[in-house]
């Protein structure tokens, strides 16, 4: 294994944690700072899934370069 391949490892290995940290199941103190600031379930739910797709996005696009 190159250095290459094990950076991309590593990085998609933390985009999947951040990930599933973004899915809105066990994040509350985040999620009500931002439902706080935004004043809506919906917006924030939104911006969360927003976040947690862009993560499993890059899981997939950094898992598939090895």
């Amino acid at each position: 294994m190159t250095w290459r391949q094990i950076f991309h490892r590593n990085v998609a290995t933390y985009c999947l944690m951040a990930g599933m940290f973004f899915n809105p199941l066990g994040f509350d103190i985040i999620f009500k700072m931002m439902l706080d600031a935004t004043n809506s379930y919906w917006i924030t739910t939104g911006i969360f899934y927003g976040i947690s797709l862009s993560f499993f996005g890059l899981y997939f696009l950094f898992r598939k370069k090895q």
